[in-house]
């Protein structure tokens, strides 16, 4: 009973202890609002002096501003005097030089075989002018291949084949097709043609000067037939 009555009734030596820590504890918050306080003004002060930094860098841009204008303005008599020169170039697109880039013209068409203008490579010429390029480039199997296959100079045997065959394949289709006949006889030019083409490839002598010797007698009597 004695224990139990000292802890239901404290004695005054504890009450003081709890008014003392009350006290300690609202001081303490105080002294926090307090320098709460402090910090907001210090953040306030901060802000300020970042407003005075900014207008400073307006006024600096402002100045940059009116410099280049005054610049400007002083350039532009200058660039006036200069003269445009204009260059007509009507004749020769009409010729054919921009055919190929006429992506909008939908008048011009991809087909080879058509008259007229086409977006191909070659451009299909007059049955004479066909014969003229296509003669052309069998004369170079007859002269400049005999040389570069005889000496084995293998690379410009095969580039000049190649830069040949284009036109020729070409050249050849238009004339046999405005001639009617020697389908069957180009068609085994052109494979003997493949066949020298190999020969050069492999580096072959023996067979490149056969095939060669066979592609020129069919050339030269293609060419005949169909003038």
């Amino acid at each position: 009973d004695t224990a139990l009555d000292s802890f239901s009734h404290p004695t005054p030596n504890l009450h003081l202890l709890t008014d003392k820590m009350a006290a300690l504890s609202t001081s303490a918050f105080t002294g926090k609002a307090i320098v709460a306080k402090v910090q907001i003004r210090a953040k306030a002060s901060k802000a300020s002096v970042v407003v005075k930094a900014s207008a400073s860098d307006n006024k600096s841009k402002a100045v940059s501003l009116l410099v280049a204008g005054i610049v400007a303005l002083n350039a532009a008599p200058a660039l006036a005097l200069n003269s445009i020169e204009l260059t007509d170039q009507r004749v020769t697109n009409k010729e054919g030089l921009q055919l190929i880039y006429e992506a909008r013209d939908l008048n011009i068409a991809e087909s080879t075989r058509q008259a007229g203008a086409s977006r191909f490579a070659f451009q299909k010429l007059t049955t004479a002018q066909t014969a003229v390029r296509a003669k052309e480039s069998i004369s170079r199997l007859d002269q400049d291949m005999v040389t570069y296959v005889n000496k084995a100079y293998w690379t410009q045997a095969a580039n000049e084949l190649r830069r040949q065959v284009g036109t020729m394949r070409f050249d050849i289709n238009n004339l046999v097709e405005n001639k009617g006949t020697g389908k069957a006889e180009a068609k085994a030019f052109f494979k003997s043609v493949e066949k020298l083409d190999f020969a050069i490839r492999q580096k072959d002598k023996d067979a490149a000067i056969a095939a060669l010797a066979v592609a020129q007698t069919q050339g030269d009597a293609l060419m005949k037939s169909l003038a």
